[in-house]
C-alpha cells in the first residue's frame, strides 16, 4: 500500500483543495482512497492506493504540488510584496498575469525539490525550500514595486500587460468565450474547447480568470457570448488589448 499525506496552513487551504481536485480523478480510477482532517491551524489530506500504482500517483502528486507552489504561492508572494490584497480588477489581472508568466521555468525548478514519498507541508516548501526561486520572483516584482505608480493607473497597467503580451505567441487566431457569472468556457478553431488556466488566486473572480486566459492565448479576435453583461472594467481591458465582439446569448 502506498500512502501520502499533505497539509497546509488554514489561510491557504484553497491550494490544498486544488491539489485534491487534481488527484481525486486518478484515485477514483485506481480504486484509491482519501480522507481529509483539520485542526485549529491546519488542513490535512491523506491518500492511499495499491503499491502497483506507486510511480503513477507519485507523478500526479508532484505535478499538482508543483503547480500549487509555482502559481498559488507565487500569487501570495507577489500580493504580499506589492501590498495589494484588496486589489482592483486591473491590479488583480496584472498580478495574475505576472504570476503565470514564465511559469514553465518555475515548475521545472520546483519539481526538483518535491519529495512525494514524504509528508508534504505546502507552506513548509514555500518557506524553506524555495529561496532560490523566490529571489527570481523578487526581481520580477521590483519591476512593478519600483514603479508603484503603475498600480494606481489603469492605462499604465494596460501598457504593462501589452509589454508582457509582446513576448507571448498567438495560440488562437479566433477565440470564442462563453461567459456567465458562474464561469467561462473557451472555444478555439473548429469550436474545440480549450482547457482553462487557473491563477489559483483568492478570492476567485470569474472575469479576472477569463481575462487571464484570453491574455495568455493572445487571439487576434475574441468573441464573448454572455447572459449577464460583463463589467465595464472587463470590457475596457479586453477592448484595449484585442479586437473584440460581444454577443448576448439567446
Amino acid at each position: 500500500m502506498y500512502e501520502s499525506t499533505l497539509n497546509v496552513e488554514k489561510k491557504n487551504n484553497h491550494l490544498l483543495t486544488y491539489v485534491k481536485s487534481q488527484l481525486e480523478p486518478y484515485l477514483n480510477e485506481i480504486d484509491g482512497i482519501s480522507t481529509e482532517l483539520e485542526d485549529d491551524s491546519r488542513n490535512y489530506y491523506s491518500l492511499a492506493c495499491s503499491d502497483t500504482y506507486r510511480f503513477q500517483i507519485r507523478r500526479c502528486i508532484s505535478s499538482a504540488v508543483t503547480q500549487a507552489l509555482s502559481l498559488g504561492y507565487k500569487n501570495v508572494y507577489f500580493r504580499d510584496l506589492l501590498n495589494i490584497k484588496g486589489a482592483s480588477f486591473y491590479q488583480n489581472v496584472l498580478v495574475n498575469t505576472i504570476c503565470i508568466f514564465d511559469n514553465e521555468y518555475d515548475k521545472q525548478f520546483i519539481s526538483r525539490v518535491i519529495e512525494p514519498d514524504n509528508t508534504i507541508c505546502l507552506d513548509g516548501y514555500y518557506n524553506f525550500r524555495m529561496s532560490v526561486i523566490k529571489r527570481k520572483w523578487l526581481e520580477i516584482s521590483k519591476l512593478v514595486s519600483d514603479n508603484d505608480f503603475i498600480l494606481t493607473d489603469n492605462d499604465l497597467i494596460v501598457e504593462f500587460l501589452q509589454y508582457l503580451s509582446e513576448s507571448m505567441t498567438c495560440k488562437e487566431e479566433r477565440l470564442s468565450v462563453s461567459l456567465d457569472k458562474d464561469g467561462f468556457i473557451l472555444f478555439g478553431g473548429e469550436n474545440k474547447t480549450i482547457a482553462a488556466l487557473q491563477s489559483l488566486a483568492q478570492p476567485l473572480n470569474v472575469e479576472e480568470e477569463t481575462a487571464l486566459n484570453v491574455i495568455c492565448l493572445k487571439p487576434k479576435k475574441v468573441v464573448f457570448y454572455y447572459d449577464d453583461e460583463p463589467s465595464e472594467d472587463f470590457c475596457d481591458l479586453m477592448d484595449s488589448l484585442f479586437a473584440t465582439e460581444y454577443v448576448r446569448a439567446l
